[in-house]
């Protein structure tokens, strides 16, 4: 049967362990699961192998570790890694459960111990939970990633402001300067009606506040005033920002577009780009819950496997048993075999001779069968030519009998001519 393949996770593991057959062994578990596993035999292998891959820009998400290692051991290691990274995961593997190791493995944030003799079932759940850290924590950072490219572009196409509840100004983008005029000292703590244009009703500004204090978002299309006292036209949308527990509001933010003919085009290709981008994340949401399914199925097909192991651990344990047990049948039943093996070999013997005998009649009764086609065809030709001769003796027959027929005639007519001849001239 064609054996699957199983995708493995894109993390990238130091795995650093003295004990040779527990580093083969537990290394080989790692790697069924992991893209790269590194390792190491001690803490000192250990952290220079960290150090250049940390160096290199290609770093470790994961470390597992014994901790009583010759040349430096696995706290010594970790205290020297955390010279470079406060963050990265480390788990204790060890046969040892001492306090003192224990607190000083806390101080260094060390995310799991293990003991051992190690279970596999245990450090499967354990590197369930680490992974699954990992994975959210690279999650946060993709969308922290992705929010901050959210409001860079914002920043650069869009008037961003924050006020208190009473309307003071505590925020104002770069854009906002820009087209207000005005600078960020001047505008942080006044009033947001510095920009306030007196053609618009104060009506218009009452809806607003009405619309917000209630918790909505208010939208509308306005125009202000800058320093110098042009007037241009925004877009608004305001968003009151409520307090962790969504019950109090305790800010407002203000996102503006310039309303002119080139801002809308920009505005409409901003909103084709953000369904775009908001179909994609769709996607990617999709293709990110099938590869936890996947990982899931994995994990059950590694149990799964564990157990087939276990087994045919069993079953070789079976096989060497009956291999000991007949391998005494042989030896206590060897001088019958060894008779048995003359037995048969003088049968093979006889066998061979008499099917050397065969062949050699076979050849014979062959060679005797091609004379006698040789001898057939010797007499086809013969007798064809005997047909042939004696159609020319019939016809050569023939022409002598027509010839004697002829000469007779010829004779009989001479006579008679004799016979006339003489009557005449007697």
């Amino acid at each position: 049967m064609e054996e699957v393949k199983l995708e493995k996770e894109n993390i990238k593991v130091l795995f650093v362990e003295d004990e040779d057959l527990a580093r083969q062994k537990l290394g080989k578990f790692l790697r069924r699961r992991f893209e790269e596993v590194e390792l190491c035999e001690n803490g000192l292998d250990g952290f220079l192998k960290f150090q250049e891959a940390f160096t290199s820009g290609k770093k470790f998400d994961l470390i597992l570790s014994d901790i009583n290692m010759p040349k430096m051991d696995g706290l010594e290691m970790l205290e020297k890694i955390r010279e470079f990274d406060n963050e990265i995961p480390c788990a204790f593997i060890t046969a040892r459960n001492e306090s003192e190791n224990l607190i000083k493995a806390i101080s260094l944030q060390v995310t799991e111990y293990i003991l051992k003799p190690i279970d596999l079932e245990e450090i499967t759940k354990k590197l369930d939970k680490i992974c699954n850290n990992l994975n959210l924590e690279k999650k946060f950072k993709a969308q922290k990633s992705e929010l901050d490219n959210y409001l860079d572009i914002i920043n650069q196409e869009a008037l961003v402001s924050k006020t208190d509840l009473k309307g003071k100004i505590t925020f104002v983008n770069d854009g906002f300067c820009e087209v207000s005029g005005y600078t960020r000292e001047e505008l942080i703590g006044a009033s947001h009606n510095i920009v306030r244009h007196p053609d618009v009703n104060k009506s218009f500004f009452e809806d607003m506040w009405t619309t917000i204090k209630e918790g909505k978002i208010w939208n509308g299309t306005h125009k202000n005033l800058t320093k110098d006292g042009t007037t241009y036209f925004v877009n608004t949308k305001i968003f009151p920002i409520f307090d962790i527990n969504r019950k109090n509001i305790i800010e407002y933010m203000a996102v503006r577009f310039l309303v002119t003919e080139e801002e809308q085009e920009k505005r409409k290709n901003f909103k084709r780009f953000i369904e775009q981008l908001t179909e994609y994340k769709k996607t990617i949401g999709k293709l990110k819950t099938d590869k936890e399914n996947l990982d899931k199925r994995l994990i059950e097909t590694q149990k799964t496997f564990s157990v087939l192991e276990e087994k045919a651990r069993v079953s070789e344990d079976k096989r060497k048993s009956l291999l000991k047990q007949l391998e005494a049948y042989e030896s206590s039943n060897l001088q019958h075999n060894k008779m048995d093996i003359m037995a048969k070999q003088d049968k093979s013997k006889q066998f061979d001779d008499m099917y050397k005998s065969l062949n050699a009649l076979k050849t014979k009764n062959l060679k005797l069968e091609n004379d006698l086609k040789t001898m057939q065809a010797m007499y086809d030709s013969k007798n064809n030519e005997v047909s042939n001769l004696i159609e020319k003796e019939i016809e050569n027959q023939k022409r002598i009998n027509e010839l004697k027929d002829l000469v007779s005639n010829l004779q009989k007519e001479n006579g008679e001519l004799r016979v006339k001849k003489g009557g005449i001239f007697k």
